[in-house]
């Protein structure tokens, strides 16, 4: 039932390819593995007629348009054509008859065939990489349309007999004019074998379905692809429309049964693009760090933490990188466009651009910043250091005649810097630390570098122990102000009496005697 999803009837059968509904959807025709025809009716489960018409399997049957008749098509190299009789008395049937001197022996194993809408042509697809098209009053040749390199999988005629397209295992989808034979346009419609090409009732919209997984739709006027659709697990093997293209069903080598449904919603073309760029993106940068041996692939970056690189975070790693070569250009005295900061010293851009990544992201920033530069990078925040340590009141500089508020402010402002800028040093170090221990112009860098952070680290240890011990002091005279007692403050043995504050030794004694 397709509005329920449910099962309604199981009917045992043959090996089945293909096979179509009879008009009135009270019979189907099935082709097999076997070579079979076997034509079942629904209304009663059972199997009413089997007739054996090829020596080999039986690929695709097509109706004709006058829905009185079919062909069939197999891998023994050959086209045979059976006509549909109705009888009505007690209980209306059906079966078909094969009309045997309308059969025709092609030159390979036929793989697909359709009917021209407008009966006129019978399109065939072949084993060796070409379609025949033939008169189907006639049965004469019409003429053959080649170009794929690999054997047609699938082909389809539109609704106005204009245009025929034909689906191949080279990933191909070509369309061709039914006029003069001539290909409109090759499109690369999917990464593996195209297994299924239909066009939508009344459309030049056409559904094809591949092994890599996916359904599309494309618009054969523009050659746009449309949408991508997932959700099988396995290879497309089968594609069907229902007869106003409301919904499309798909069979998979999943064992699933999947139905898509045609909503109301516009589809902008533009925002399909984009969203399929932004997943293609996204798989791109799924970043295999460890190989599965266990061990480092052939030198690159072994990651000790559970990561994974984002749209975002690259975005993020490539600003950092236009930066820095703006930076490096502009001491160079060449002339770049610069942004609206231009005014500010290039190393200061650099320092002010590593204070907004937070620590979600620098990890993963840094780590897809190539070796150049994050040399560069190294190089800044060691320059940075250096002019931070020379301020009044870091590292035991003096200042020169300026105001003590002004002092503390450049000293607070470059202390409130000064954590991502090590963060950031600590990471690009670590994540190429070979390359920089091969790169001997680099050694005196990170001497430089080591040497700063250590003594701006070490200053700002101090500044913060200080604001601690302060800070327990206010708390100590806060409390004493109140009259609450202070705990206990560890001392040596023997001292604690004359250590402890006035009333806080006494209490524990009257406890006691109690």
């Amino acid at each position: 039932n397709v509005l329920t999803g449910r099962c309604v009837r199981t009917i045992a059968s043959g090996y089945g390819l293909c096979g179509f509904f009879l008009v009135g959807n009270e019979h189907i025709l099935l082709g097999t593995k076997e070579g079979h025809l076997e034509l079942y009716d629904l209304r009663v489960a059972e199997m009413c007629q089997q007739t054996a018409a090829h020596t080999g399997a039986v690929y695709s049957v097509a109706q004709a348009p006058d829905l009185k008749s079919f062909v069939s098509c197999s891998s023994d190299k050959h086209l045979r054509f059976f006509d549909i009789t109705f009888t009505t008395g007690g209980t209306d049937s059906a079966k078909f008859e094969e009309v045997v001197d309308k059969a025709v022996e092609l030159p390979d194993e036929c793989l697909s065939v359709v009917h021209a809408p407008n009966g006129k042509w019978i399109a065939v697809a072949l084993l060796n990489h070409t379609i025949q098209m033939m008169f189907a009053d006639t049965l004469k040749f019409y003429i053959s349309l080649y170009g794929h390199r690999l054997p047609v999988m699938a082909v389809d005629i539109s609704s106005d007999s204009q245009i025929i397209a034909s689906g191949s295992a080279d990933k191909n989808v070509k369309l061709w004019s039914t006029q003069f034979g001539n290909c409109h346009r090759s499109l690369r419609a999917h990464d593996d074998s195209v297994m299924q090409v239909r066009f939508l009732p009344g459309t030049h919209y056409l559904a094809t379905a591949g092994r890599d997984r996916e359904l599309k739709l494309w618009d054969c006027d523009t050659y746009e692809l449309i949408s991508a659709l997932k959700g099988h697990s396995s290879e497309i093997l089968s594609l069907a429309l229902s007869q106003d293209a409301a919904f499309l069903v798909t069979a998979s080598g999943d064992r699933q049964l999947r139905f898509w449904r045609r909503s109301g919603e516009q589809v902008f073309l533009s925002e399909e693009r984009a969203r399929e760029l932004d997943e293609k993106f996204e798989q791109e940068v799924e970043r295999e760090d460890v190989d599965a041996a266990g061990g480092s692939a052939g030198g690159d970056v072994i990651s000790l933490r559970p990561s994974r690189r984002t749209v975002e975070s690259v975005r993020t790693t490539e600003r950092l990188m236009e930066i820095l070569d703006e930076a490096t250009a502009t001491e160079a005295g060449e002339d770049v466009v610069l942004p609206m900061d231009a005014h500010r010293n290039p190393c200061v851009r650099v320092v002010a651009y590593v204070n907004t990544l937070t620590s979600n992201n620098i990890y993963e920033v840094l780590l897809a910043l190539p070796f150049a530069h994050a040399l560069r990078l190294l190089s800044f925040i060691c320059r940075f250091f250096e002019v931070v340590a020379k301020l009044p009141g870091v590292g035991g500089a003096e200042g020169s005649g300026d105001s003590a508020d002004d002092a503390k402010a450049r000293v607070l402002s470059a202390a409130a810097t000064l954590e991502t800028p090590c963060q950031a040093a600590l990471i690009a170090t670590y994540v190429h630390h070979h390359e920089l221990a091969a790169t001997p112009s680099a050694r005196g860098l990170l001497i430089r570098l080591r040497e700063q952070m250590r003594q701006l680290l070490q200053v700002e240890k101090d500044r913060i122990g200080f604001g601690i011990a302060g800070v327990s002091q206010m708390q100590r005279v806060l409390k004493r102000s109140v009259g609450v007692p202070l705990p206990p403050a560890p001392t040596k043995p023997g001292l604690g009496a004359r250590g402890g504050a006035p009333g806080a030794g006494g209490a524990p004694k009257k406890r006691k005697r109690k």
